[in-house]
């Protein structure tokens, strides 16, 4: 039996391994590597094609995230307020940046933090501190601000969700790094926040050839931080006005992602088209519950998540997909306010019911472009034989 693979980059790259090659040899010629034009050109390029102001380059979406919270003044034991049901790194960015991340939990059918849950927690789990700023529960970590994650290809509601905020006075950064091209009231990420981070991972939507991200924001003072940030706190060198990191988008990078860009329309259409498969062949199926769509959203399937209801019958499924040579994946088995790496910093850290039920439920099916009808028939044919046995 040929295996349906859960991701496949190869075949991506051979429709267009000449452009892409192409684009790079000339780095190797010129042996400019940091830097340069090949970064600059393909930041304007970025915020030119979503309609934003300023895109800056960073070496991947983990330091986006980090020198975009930096940026926004997050000072040592300030707390920023996290969805669990998340990946890593948007919690341990916080950490990385010297804030403590205080988790919420999420909605359960559209896996984000919304402004209901925002504004509920901020008026029942925090008291007034000095300045009437709101002081956390857990640890009595003044909050700082908000890390909004649009997870699995989706957008929150940023414009309710900045309504929430600015009302505390916290500010928002923005995790992008599954939601590139993603839109809300037809509006991308980064306008209702001090910045929005991408990922250049390779398996993400837009994928380099190997790590990169891009911070996006209006504010073109923060974008001149930004550029600091990444090289040493410098803007002249030799003269450094901070500290800062060694968290530059590689040239090389920036000229394979150049390539990509143009075709990331076509390539988000293919993904929304399997999704609409997916959606309508799992429609009336008991105990399976495909992804929503939120009304207003453009979403873009950086995952097609299923639940499946029931104790155990998620890792059930998932073997028996594996027997058929079906790859799978589970995006996030462990919720973060579980993580070993987090329980000394919050020890009240209370249940997050919801976040610990889709860790249990959640299993993402292959989306990727590249993915054939008839592997994708298997596929559907395989998760309805499951619930009908």
């Amino acid at each position: 039996m040929i295996p349906v693979p859960f991701f496949d980059l190869t075949r991506q790259y051979a429709t267009m391994e000449k452009e892409v090659l192409d684009a790079a040899l000339p780095l190797f010629k010129s042996q400019q590597f940091i830097l340069g034009p090949a970064v600059s050109e393909f930041e304007s390029q970025f915020a030119s094609t979503f309609g934003l102001s300023r895109a800056v380059g960073v070496s991947s979406g983990t330091d986006a995230l980090v020198l975009s919270l930096i940026a926004s003044g997050l000072l040592p034991g300030q707390g920023v307020l996290v969805p669990s049901f998340t990946f890593f790194a948007s919690a341990s960015a916080i950490s990385l940046a010297g804030g403590v991340p205080v988790f919420l939990d999420v909605e359960p059918s559209s896996f984000l933090l919304t402004p209901e849950i925002l504004d509920r927690f901020l008026r029942e789990e925090t008291r007034p501190g000095p300045g009437d700023r709101p002081l956390t529960r857990h640890g009595n970590h003044p909050l700082a601000g908000v890390m909004a994650v649009h997870l699995y290809g989706q957008m929150v509601d940023m414009e309710g969700l900045y309504r929430v905020a600015r009302s505390h006075g916290l500010w928002i950064v923005e995790d992008a790094c599954q939601s590139v091209g993603a839109r809300h009231a037809d509006r991308p990420p980064g306008l209702f926040s001090n910045a929005a981070a991408y990922s250049f991972f390779p398996t993400k939507n837009l994928g380099g050839a190997g790590d990169g991200g891009m911070v996006t924001t209006e504010n073109p003072a923060f974008a001149e931080h930004l550029l600091r940030l990444r090289v040493h706190g410098s803007r002249k060198r030799y003269e450094h006005e901070e500290m800062g990191y060694n968290a530059r988008l590689d040239a090389l990078q920036a000229r394979v992602l150049s390539v990509k860009l143009p075709r990331l329309g076509e390539w988000t259409e293919r993904r929304r088209e399997l999704a609409r498969r997916y959606n309508e062949a799992f429609r009336d199926l008991p105990g399976v519950i495909p992804p929503v769509s939120l009304p207003e959203c453009f979403h873009v399937y950086h995952q097609y998540t299923l639940r499946i209801e029931g104790e155990g019958r998620r890792d059930a499924l998932r073997n028996l997909l594996s027997e058929r040579g079906i790859g799978t994946e589970v995006y996030y088995p462990i919720p973060l306010h579980r993580q070993e790496a987090f329980a000394a910093l919050l020890p009240g850290t209370p249940p997050l019911p919801i976040s610990e039920r889709l860790s249990r439920e959640v299993i993402s099916l292959p989306v990727f472009p590249e993915l054939f009808d008839n592997e994708q028939e298997r596929v559907i044919d395989a998760v309805r034989a499951f619930v009908g046995r």
